[in-house]
């Protein structure tokens, strides 16, 4: 093992860098140690990356929703560009536009092509030609939707005795057992697609476990993840790699092996669920950072961590199983001087919504330190694609930049001077309701999304209806990071007239150049269906592990 460590380490020096992904879901910028002054405690390895690497602390997902999210960051582009806006069902028929190209695609064109390894979530589409392996990726092994989109044969530590498993909750999905015989609602699956095009069969074939165990998700994951990393470190004939790793969690239902990580958190009460939840997250990204190490692949190897959007706070989802926006409150909206009421973080454009955790290590290369520009996951695609030496196509505008000086450390190096923040169905004009310009953040339109529910079923905050505004609602997020006080328009008239020019050069350029459609229609009968003779699509191809 040394000696191939060894040469492994040789013909990396010759090679274009590896990239991991690593894409937390619903998790807030609070919830990670090294963004709170280490008041979280349960996010030891996430820390310890940050520390050895670089902290964005004005880094953004591409969307607020899971979907749409995941979109944005595997194509560089935001979703009035892809139409994909919303999230897709279990019912879907369709996925992501086939005109999209991922950045699994385009690292296949690189002078060294890359193996391209994916991991957990994907909700671009489950059926053929939409699935992971057949947009770019060699493998992949995980869940076509969130882990609440069906029933279970387990109850997730997240579920409480009163919830009712017969029609389940996003806390706590359904009991496959207790669904009536006539129910189109089935097994949340998994899939293990072991080569290009669902393995050169219909998808469905590639479901080998439906539904799927939530508190075994994790460990599976990590030693997939380690497995993948050992066999390119051992390889006679290395070849650079992606591995894009899509945490389900800490998405409902929350859900961990209890045996290691019944009392990782010291969290009060049911509040320990989610501290629980996040500290398995984090400790399946410390196994998968040490497998880097441990091949001698860690200075040829770039790692990106950061997720899809905040925290949960909606009205289907109980206070105590979501986690911290932070400082980001959006104190505007919640104010009946305000917006009113409502939750402020997934969902919605304020910062809780999409500002996320953002770290960067690359031994040797990536300078160590805190970075306060404002980046996206929107780069992603361009960083990468340059440091691959793929080219970009040129029939299509990307959203992102290029971070490659600002993660050498290179004087002069800056991130986006606008950044547009998509919601809804994203079209003209309050498909992008919000825009940063530098230290500023304006909005056309402001709104709360339904607010979590508090354990007496009432909840935490009234919604707050639609506002309009102009001239445009203006903070300074720099200086006021809740978001609580606008500025008076008239004091700043440069800044509203550079505003209301940049949404008209961004709308320009959306109705002028490439744009796909995306069909959001289905039925029950595309439901993924491992085995259409059993009650809930029940199949298990494969031994499962032992639980508690």
């Amino acid at each position: 093992m040394a000696a191939h460590m060894l040469l492994a380490a040789a013909a990396a020096a010759a090679m274009p860098p590896n990239f991991v992904i690593l894409f937390l879901d619903d998790h807030g910028w609070g919830d990670v140690g090294c963004n709170t002054n280490g008041s979280v405690t349960e996010t030891p390895h996430i820390d310890a990356l940050a520390a050895e690497g670089l902290r964005f602390t004005d880094f953004h997902a591409g969307f607020s929703v899971c979907t749409a999210s995941r979109g944005a960051l595997l194509t560089g582009r935001t979703c009035p560009r892809t139409g994909v806006c919303g999230n897709f069902g279990p019912s879907a028929q369709y996925g992501m536009a086939l005109q999209e190209r991922t950045v699994a695609d385009l690292l296949k064109t690189a002078p060294t092509p890359y193996a391209t390894h994916m991991l957990g979530k994907w909700h671009l589409g489950h059926h053929e030609p939409y699935s992971p392996t057949y947009r770019g990726f060699d493998d992949w092994m995980g869940l076509p939707f969130s882990g609440d989109m069906g029933c279970l044969d387990s109850t997730p530590q997240g579920c409480r005795s009163s919830y009712d498993r017969t029609v389940g909750n996003p806390a706590c999905p359904a009991l496959c057992s207790l669904l009536p015989a006539h129910s189109t609602v089935v097994g949340i699956p998994r899939y293990d697609s072991a080569a290009a095009n669902c393995t050169g069969h219909p998808c469905n074939d590639d479901i080998v476990e439906q539904p799927f165990e939530p508190k075994a998700l994790n460990a599976r994951y990590a030693a997939r993840a380690t497995s993948i990393i050992e066999e390119h470190a051992a390889s006679d004939h290395p070849t650079p790699f992606l591995l894009y790793m899509a945490f389900a969690h800490t998405h409902t239902p929350l859900a961990y092996d209890e045996t290691r990580f019944g009392n990782a958190s010291s969290r009060p009460g049911r509040a320990q669920i989610y501290g629980n939840t996040l500290a398995e997250v984090d400790d399946a990204v410390g196994q998968i950072v040490r497998a880097v190490d441990a091949a001698g692949l860690a200075q040829s190897t770039l790692i990106l961590l950061t997720a899809d959007n905040g925290p949960a706070d909606l009205g289907v989802v109980p206070c105590e199983n979501i986690g911290s926006q932070g400082p980001f409150e959006g104190a505007w909206q919640k104010s009946r001087h305000g917006g009113g009421g409502g939750g402020t973080a997934k969902t919605t454009v304020w910062e809780g919504g999409h500002r996320t955790v953002g770290l960067a290590r690359w031994p040797g290369t990536v300078r160590p330190g805190v970075s306060g520009a404002l980046v996206s996951t929107l780069d992603f695609v361009p960083t990468l694609a340059k440091l691959a030496g793929a080219e970009l196509p040129t029939d299509r505008v990307y959203d992102g930049v290029d971070l490659g000086p600002l993660l050498r450390g290179e004087k002069g190096a800056a991130g986006h001077s606008t950044l547009v923040h998509p919601i809804g169905e994203g079209t003209y004009p309050l498909g992008v309701p919000a825009m940063r310009l530098g230290r500023y953040k304006a909005f056309i339109e402001t709104e709360g999304s339904d607010s979590c529910f508090l354990p007496d079923g009432t909840h935490r905050t009234g919604r707050g209806g639609k506002m309009r505004h102009d001239p445009p609602l203006i903070f300074d997020v720099e200086a006021d990071p809740a978001e609580s006080t606008p500025l008076d328009p008239d004091t700043i008239p440069e800044v509203v007239q550079s505003i209301r020019a940049a949404f008209a050069e961004y709308w320009h350029s959306v109705n002028t150049t490439l744009r796909s459609a995306t069909d959001y229609g289905g039925s029950p009968q595309y439901r993924p269906c491992g085995n259409t003779s059993a009650p809930a699509c029940r199949t298990h191809h494969e031994e499962q592990p032992a639980l508690p």
